[in-house]
């Protein structure tokens, strides 16, 4: 079958994954039938990491991976985004459920110390959380190597670590270098780069899924914590108080820019400046329509849909439902 040059957003099968330290409500929350033999910690919503591409669901490219289309389309898909040092699609989607604490963990930044060259900056935004409920993005200001690499292999870390209170709304940037953990009762969107390399320094006498100890890299770690990172701090959208299409910059980094997109049932135009775009919708529901030259049929989303927009599109427009409209966070690719 011979299918056009991709020029329609695309929907992906999500992946779910099983966490020792998942949780139970991320499965109500999509809709999903939660696995059977263990806790719900993650479900991947659009890859191209090696071994976990997703597959578009619908449409003409139905069936066809993330893969396929990055090795057949990568202008179409990226536009003018880069894509990894290792030629996959920049970015990766994906939502957690901590129904616990995430080990106290790092990544590290492209290059030598990535076991793949490539590094995992990412960002954070909360979907829903208890109340109370924080995360540990930093080390608290004045903390020194030296006392730090002493206490980081046990629960004298606890003492150096920045915890941030969060709820739903809230986005949190946590670049490569960036001691952190994700705590119990937050569930939330991650967006980060195409990279699956974590650290762990600290797992709470934690074992895993198959009752032996987890393994920590303490050594691995220390040598990419970045003392020179400010501790993490939360950030909420700011919109203009105006109909249609708002839109919001949350985060900013080499690899890509968040923005929180709130659109009514007037809508707007949204131009992609041909960077390749995932839109992940947090809130309502809605349509993506096209714009000119680009003809696709009108897509409905809805809470927990991530479409990719590929960066050979110019222009497309999002319109909500109903008095709620729709949120949607929005991954740019640069």
């Amino acid at each position: 079958m011979t299918r056009p040059t991709p020029r329609e957003p695309l929907l992906f099968r999500r992946l779910l994954k099983e966490k020792v330290w998942g949780g139970a409500r991320l499965a109500g929350l999509l809709g999903v039938k939660a696995p059977a033999t263990g806790p719900l910690g993650e479900s991947w919503e659009l890859s191209d990491y090696p071994g976990d591409e997703t597959s578009v669901r619908g449409g003409a490219w139905n069936g066809i991976s993330l893969r396929v289309l990055m090795q057949d389309y990568p202008e179409a898909i990226l536009g003018r985004s880069r894509s990894t040092a290792d030629g996959r699609f920049p970015l990766l989607v994906k939502f957690l459920d901590a129904g616990e604490d995430l080990s106290v963990q790092i990544h590290p930044p492209d290059g030598p110390n990535s076991p793949t060259g490539v590094g995992k900056t990412e960002a954070w935004y909360v979907v829903d959380a208890t109340p109370g409920a924080t995360v540990i993005c930093g080390l608290k200001n004045g903390t020194q190597r030296e006392t730090f690499q002493a206490d980081a292999g046990d629960a004298r870390v606890l003492t150096h670590l920045h915890e941030v209170p969060v709820r739903r709304g809230d986005c949190v940037f946590v670049p490569a270098g960036q001691t952190h953990a994700i705590r119990g009762g937050v569930v939330l969107c991650e967006i980060q780069q195409t990279s699956d390399v974590t650290f762990r320094m600290y797992d709470w006498g934690r074992v895993g899924l198959d009752a032996k100890p987890r393994e920590l890299h303490l050594a691995q770690a220390l040598a990419v914590v970045d003392y020179r990172l400010e501790p993490g701090v939360s950030v909420r959208a700011h919109f203009r108080e105006e109909s249609g299409l708002q839109d919001s910059v949350l985060a900013q980094c080499p690899y890509f820019r968040i923005e929180m997109l709130r659109a009514d049932a007037r809508g707007g135009l949204r131009p992609t400046d041909k960077l390749t775009r995932t839109w992940t919708v947090v809130k309502g529901s809605g349509r993506i329509e096209p714009v000119g030259a680009d003809h696709f049929a009108p897509m409905a989303v809805r809470f927990g849909d991530v479409a990719l927009i590929p960066g050979g599109i110019e222009n497309v427009r999002l319109a909500g439902d109903g008095a709620e409209g729709i949120e949607i966070l929005e991954g740019v690719a640069l």
